[in-house]
């Protein structure tokens, strides 16, 4: 077993993640050292109004710099040290304010009230295979009315046994529909940097609605 098939088997097993670890031992294989492509093409859509932003699971920071340079209050959560102390130097270097926070995004979410915009690259494909009313849990506690829902999916449907986790389309409709309403849920593909052509991912992006007389509650504890 090579060493990057051993890197993601400790991402793998489940209830057990390990993010430290691989970020001590070296860079992990969604780490490219640059903004994910297709967030930089969604922010030059001008589809995400700017305001309050909180990053699930931030890593060493490159999409949360470029989140602060194009004008959000970015909020970045993690609870890799490591990764976080890479974060804090990259945003120095480039000038950006961002709030970094060491901590489970679980307990954070109990007490940090609601962001305008929440993203994430990766966390929702992973933790969806966990537990899936945890997570929708707390993107109802971190968004309100109106706001918006910004993931990055693996998707399902192409053979790469040591890519991203994966998810239908149908399925991010019928979990994340729950909660919110579809804006986009595109194709693209993650940079890699050991794959000339990256995986494919989903490219999800949903709004929340202004529930009438609290029926998205109810479809959330059905």
């Amino acid at each position: 077993m090579n060493r990057r098939k051993n890197k993601l088997s400790k991402v793998k097993r489940a209830g057990q993640p390990d993010w430290d670890t691989m970020y001590r031992e070296g860079t992990p294989p969604w780490e490219t050292g640059c903004a994910a492509g297709e967030l930089v093409r969604v922010l030059n859509e001008s589809k995400l109004p700017r305001g309050t932003l909180l990053e699930i699971g931030c890593g060493t920071g490159a999409d949360a710099v470029c989140l602060a340079r194009t004008g959000f209050e970015v909020t970045a959560v993690d609870s890799s040290p490591t990764a976080l102390d890479r974060a804090r130097t990259r945003a120095e270097l480039a000038g950006a304010s961002i709030r970094f926070v060491l901590d489970d995004v679980f307990k954070f979410a109990r007490t940090c009230g609601a962001f305008d915009v929440v993203y994430d690259a990766g966390f929702y494909h992973f933790i969806r295979r966990i537990d899936l009313d945890k997570f929708l849990d707390l993107l109802w506690r971190v968004t309100r009315p109106g706001s918006y829902y910004f993931t990055l999916a693996g998707a399902a449907g192409e053979e790469a046994e040591d890519g991203p986790p994966q998810v239908s389309d149908e399925e991010i409709r019928l979990e994340l529909g729950r909660l919110f309403e579809c804006v986009h849920l595109r194709p693209f593909r993650f940079e890699s940097p050991r794959r000339l052509e990256g995986y494919l991912g989903w490219s999800c992006l949903m709004r929340r609605p202004i529930p009438p007389c609290g029926m998205f509650r109810s479809n959330l504890e059905q």
